[in-house]
């Protein structure tokens, strides 16, 4: 009987671990959205986004699920309305712009496990890193700029958490905030006018 008791009590234990995700806003928020165009020419741009995830600096096997970011930034340009169009597929355009998203996650290996094999009693705590850049070039390649924005996300992993899970940050709301602002800072470049 006290066996069933000790299973019972560890499976809704380890059913009430969680985790709180928090952004550190080290973004400005974004003033206007869709930003004011400075031309009432508007360009085509071919769009091309490539995705990594490192572990305190090395990369890993995980790698980010290409087409889901593709498709998520292909969405926040097309809302921005500063383009006649907007494509991954590769074809002849105005603009090109390639997005690198680098998920750059800091933790303890150790911290992990001593958190796991207490069952979360004793808490673990990562932090990510989401950078965003995109290098913008005209039709014949020649570079129009750079564009760098970055936001941090820490995340404590512990029993009883589950409570925060309703609070988290979203990832889709961090990517969300990173293209907006990266693509205000463009236009206020003057990045995304058609030559």
């Amino acid at each position: 009987m006290n066996r069933i008791f000790t299973l019972l009590l560890t499976a809704l234990l380890l059913n009430l671990t969680g985790c709180a995700t928090y952004s550190h806003d080290d973004l400005t928020p974004v003033k206007q959205w869709p930003p004011v165009a400075t031309s009432d020419a508007k360009p085509s741009l071919y769009l091309k986004v490539e995705g990594q995830h490192l572990f305190n600096g090395n990369p890993t096997g995980a790698n980010l699920d290409q087409a889901k970011l593709a498709a998520f930034v292909l969405k926040e340009y097309q809302s921005s309305q500063q383009f006649e169009r907007v494509t991954l597929e590769q074809q002849t355009s105005d603009i090109y712009a390639t997005v690198q998203i680098t998920n750059h996650e800091r933790g303890s290996m150790v911290g992990a496990f001593i958190t796991g094999f207490t069952l979360f009693v004793i808490p673990g705590k990562y932090d990510n890193t989401l950078t965003m850049e995109t290098v913008f070039k005209d039709g014949q390649g020649k570079v129009l700029g750079r564009v760098e924005k970055e936001e941090t996300t820490t995340t404590w992993m512990q029993l009883l958490l589950i409570f925060a899970l309703p609070f988290n940050e979203s990832l889709d709301n961090v990517l969300t905030q990173l293209a907006r602002s990266s693509l205000e800072d463009a236009v206020q470049q003057g990045l995304l006018t058609a030559q």
